[in-house]
This record gives structure tokens, sequence and C-alpha cells, in this order.
């Protein structure tokens, strides 16, 4: 106001006035309550399969106060059938007047893009949050509770539970908050579930303050190959042997993806989800109803604008651009028939794999745990000569 206007203001009128704009422009905190029963039955008539629940509970002298709201878009239920089976879960404080939680669920479709599955929304963040609850970002479900706790996550776990199946095929990726685990054994005990490299490159730099330690953890948990890991971690081990047996404390199982026995493919962070978060970063002080609605909308711009393969692309660009890549990569590596289909592929380095194209098995184990062919499987498909891309899974 000085600047422009040449008018002294305290710091507190401007806020108020902004907060008074604010109101005039996306509607009232308190009153937005009231809307937002209408407001979810109107959406979920506009779009089938739609799911769209509120709870409340009752206080003395009050009457009925929300609690929790959860969403999952028909779009995203029906599209889920068609996603790899990796959902990313994570949670985001709100800054609005009654502040609270968003909870989303995510998974990621065959561009490497991020496929929306539901939201939560809670009024501040507590152990019953979790219950509840999923590259471009599109969010599976969204909740909006009350806190970030047991009961939220896992009330918001329940609604997933809807459209996403209790199953070892499964798999959740997450920071490792307390009530996420807790939610998760309870509501999807027979899912698998591993901690995102990023929040545990974060705990090493709390803990241990060494920027060597983040790198050769990360690299360690990426690793396709045991080797690799062990060689790795015997480094961690040198260099600090204290973060070591955190890590072991941890499990290997939990954190890297030589060890982990289900599919989680390239997803080895939750930045899904806070790629989501940081699209919403203005949105969150907003009152709910305008909050959701600028969810919806963009949800729905982002659907009409995702890239999708058509009848005549066999394949997604992203997944295009990664055979590219390994095509180039194979050129001068030495190929030698060990029996049908069967192949010893050696690298420029001198490094021997074996690939196995009947059963797409390679022994530096991208082929198999990426389902896209690496650039032995393509060098040994090529001396065969067999389309390698063939070799890429249809899941």
């Amino acid at each position: 106001m000085q600047g422009d206007h040449d008018v002294r203001i305290s710091y507190w009128k401007a806020w108020r006035s902004r907060e008074i704009a604010l109101e005039y422009a996306k509607g009232n905190s308190r009153g937005s309550y009231n809307l937002l029963p209408d407001y979810l039955r109107k959406l979920a008539q506009a779009n089938p399969g739609t799911l769209a629940e509120i709870e409340t509970e009752y206080k003395d002298n009050i009457g009925n106060r929300f609690k929790y709201l959860f969403l999952a878009m028909g779009a995203s239920i029906m599209g889920f059938e068609y996603m790899r089976k990796v959902v990313v879960v994570d949670g985001t404080h709100l800054r609005g007047k009654y502040v609270g939680c968003l909870l989303t669920a995510s998974a990621q479709d065959g561009n490497y893009q991020v496929f929306p599955l539901a939201i939560a929304i809670i009024d501040r963040e507590n152990d019953n949050s979790w219950e509840y609850g999923n590259y471009q970002v599109f969010p599976l479900a969204i909740a909006i509770v009350d806190g970030e706790n047991d009961n939220s996550w896992e009330s918001f776990f329940k609604m997933l539970q809807a459209f996403v199946p209790n199953s070892n095929d499964v798999v959740f990726v997450s920071d490792r908050h307390a009530s996420i685990y807790y939610g998760l054994a309870k509501v999807y005990p027979e899912a698998r579930h591993c901690a995102c490299i990023l929040h545990l490159k974060r705990n090493i730099r709390t803990y241990y303050k060494d920027k060597n330690l983040r790198f050769l953890v990360a690299k360690a948990g990426k690793a396709y190959r045991l080797a690799d890991f062990y060689k790795i971690f015997n480094e961690i081990k040198r260099v600090n042997a204290s973060c070591a047996d955190y890590l072991i404390g941890i499990g290997f199982e939990h954190w890297a993806r030589s060890h982990f026995p289900g599919r989680r493919y390239n997803i080895m962070t939750s930045k899904v989800s806070e790629s989501w978060n940081a699209v919403l970063r203005e949105a969150r002080e907003y009152p709910i109803l305008a909050l959701v609605e600028f969810i919806r909308a963009k949800l729905m711009s982002w659907f009409s604008a995702s890239t999708i393969s058509t009848n005549l692309d066999k394949f997604t660009p992203k997944v295009m651009e990664i055979l590219a890549v390994n095509f180039k990569s194979s050129a001068g590596f030495e190929v030698k028939k060990i029996k049908h289909l069967e192949y010893e592929v050696r690298n420029k380095e001198g490094y021997s794999f074996h690939v196995d194209i009947s059963k797409r098995f390679c022994s530096c184990f991208e082929f198999q745990l990426l389902k896209i062919p690496c650039q032995h499987a393509i060098a040994a498909a090529i001396v065969a000569k067999i389309k390698f891309d063939s070799l890429v899974a249809e899941e």
C-alpha cells in the first residue's frame, strides 16, 4: 500500500484487508461447510461412479461438526484398473481459517504420469486421518480430515478400499509417518509397503549431517542387483556405522529396490504427491468449498490434457523415450549365444550379463523390475532378430 498508493497501514490491517478480499472472492469459511453436502451431491450426479462422503460428529452446544471429507472422481476409479498397482499416499496441512489436513492417493499411468485416485480432508492433524485415503500429477483420491493421525488415515484407507483391493499385488509408497503404517497394517494387511527414498535422505541429513551419506543411501536404494546394493552399503558402513545400523533397523526390503518383494517399478519416492501439494500451494488457504472446487477443476483440465496412447501408438511417449535411450546405449555390445533365446551380453566396460529373452530376464534385473527391455536385452533381441519393442510388458 505504501509503495503503490503512499498509504501507511499496519501489518494487521493489511492482513485483515486481505482476508476480507479473499472472503469476497472465495466465500465465507464457516458458511462453506453448510454448502458442501449439496455441492458433493451435485458433483456425484454430474460424474457417475464418483465417491463423495462426509462424516460429522455431534458436539454439545455446537451441533454437527465437520470431521472428514473423502472424494474419488468416477474417472479416477475407472482408470485405476489400467494403472500400475503402486499407490503413493501423502498428507499436507491446510492453511485456511479452520486448518486441517489434505490426504491424497495417487498412481502412475503408462506414460509415467501421476494418475489421481482420491483425496481426503480432515479438520486438523491427528491419529485418525490416514484410515480414509492417491511426470504429471493426478491424485487418485483426496480426503480432508481433522489431522494426520491413526483414525483419519485408517478412515481414508477404508474408503480407498472401495476400488483399491487388499492384495499383495498392490504396493503403497509413503513417507515413514507412523499413522500411515498403522492404517495400512489395519486396512491393507495383504498389500506391500515401501518407504520414500527422498524422505529417508532427509532423515539422514537431519541425523548425520553428511551429504555423501545421503547420496550413498539413494544410490543403494535404487540399485537393481544385490551385488551392487551390498557394495554401496559396505561403503555406507565404512563412512558411518551408526547410519548403517539405522538402515538395517528399517529393513532393507522396506527401502531398497533390490530387496523389495513386490513391484514398485521406477517409483522410488512420493514426489508425485509432493508435486500435487505444490499445485495446491495457494488453494490450501481457501474455504473448504472453494478448495474442493479448485481440485475438481484442476482434475478436469488434467484429464482433458493428459497424454494417452491411441490405437495408432503402440507405446506412450515416455516408454518410447526409454526404449530409444536403451537402444542407443546397446550399441557396441558383444553378444554371444548360449542356447535358444539365451545370450551372454558383454558391455563396453567388459562386464557380462545373462539375458533370457523367453523369460524376459536380464541379470542386471532392470528388465524384470521395470518391465521394459534394458540395453542388454535390446542387444540380445537384435541378434535374435526379435523386435525389442515386443518385449515391453503390457501391464
